[in-house]
């Protein structure tokens, strides 16, 4: 099974934050899963070289020489902190033939979301009611998809892929609701096909949402660090709290060493009372005691290492 883990940073600023702040987790991710790291920095469409037309890039990701190498191909925002105990996405679920994503209207909760809906005078009571507002064409459904995180099998999606960029990538150019459009249009073909399957929001969690239910206390670095530890890819869009991603991901990574240390000195002393209680029923009982040295000697290194 060959997987491709796939994010575009386009523009040398863009690419520069991208490098700084996000990139170290996503390698890591894709080492500790054994992905194929794929960073995108030029536009995949060349006939359409236009700021505005950057996110669509991430639905042809399928459709490049090396894509037919995976088996899965998943696309991440550059925008998205993954933390280190993610366990591997294309696992995760069975797929079938469907695209993975995320339902942003159940961030925080379904209810919460159509209540912040009314508090910013969206009008969205469904989520067909943001397809209608964004691309003028209604669907009855609950879910808006947001297309930071899919998981796409370039075998079984390429045509699919395509045709929605064929359909919709020029109108971009200069629209109104800038990269809500390509995230309407992706979302609303999805549903219309019925291909996809909603993966849970841990997999595309979005701290603004998250955030916003508390104004006043918005920057609060206790509540962003609990919220990252207890979610795969935090996605932190439009460029909001971006300086306190590097802070979050070493607070994450210094609790998962001490729980890791935790369990090795639990493991250890679990092991030595074995040995202590072994030693003295063999003198109790006039047995030869037999002295592992492999045992011991990892004893003694992880006392070292302490």
């Amino acid at each position: 099974m060959k997987v491709a883990l796939a994010v575009i940073a386009i523009g040398d600023k863009y690419l520069d934050d991208y490098n700084r702040i996000f990139r170290p987790s996503h390698e890591s991710y894709a080492i500790r899963c054994g992905y194929h790291f794929r960073l995108i920095t030029d536009y995949l469409d060349h006939s359409l070289h236009h700021k505005d037309a950057i996110t669509f890039n991430k639905i042809l990701v399928c459709s490049q020489p090396w894509s037919n190498e995976y088996d899965y191909i998943i696309v991440v925002d550059a925008d998205i902190l993954i933390n280190p105990r993610a366990p591997s996405l294309h696992l995760a679920y069975n797929y079938g033939d469907k695209i993975g994503i995320v339902d942003e209207f159940s961030q925080p909760t379904p209810n919460l979301r159509l209540e912040m809906e009314k508090f910013n005078d969206t009008n969205y009571n469904s989520g067909g009611d943001y397809y209608c507002h964004i691309l003028e064409k209604y669907i009855n459904t609950d879910k808006v998809f947001n297309t930071g995180v899919m998981v796409f099998q370039p075998l079984k999606h390429r045509d699919f892929l395509e045709s929605i960029y064929n359909k919709y990538s020029s109108y971009i150019i200069g629209h109104q609701h800038g990269c809500h459009f390509e995230q309407a249009s992706t979302g609303y073909e999805f549903q219309l096909a019925n291909n996809y399957i909603v993966i849970d929001n841990k997999w595309n969690a979005i701290w603004v949402l998250e955030s916003s239910l508390d104004i006043e206390n918005a920057i609060n670095l206790d509540k962003l660090d609990l919220f990252s530890s207890n979610n795969y890819f935090i996605h932190f869009v439009g460029g909001m709290f971006h300086e306190f991603v590097s802070e979050i991901n070493c607070n994450i990574v210094n609790k998962i060493n001490y729980i890791t240390l935790k369990s090795q000195i639990s493991r250890v002393g679990t092991n030595i009372l074995y040995y202590i209680s072994y030693i003295v029923y063999a003198h109790k009982n006039n047995l030869a005691i037999k002295y592992d040295r492999t045992k011991m000697d990892y004893f003694n290194s992880i006392y070292v290492n302490l």
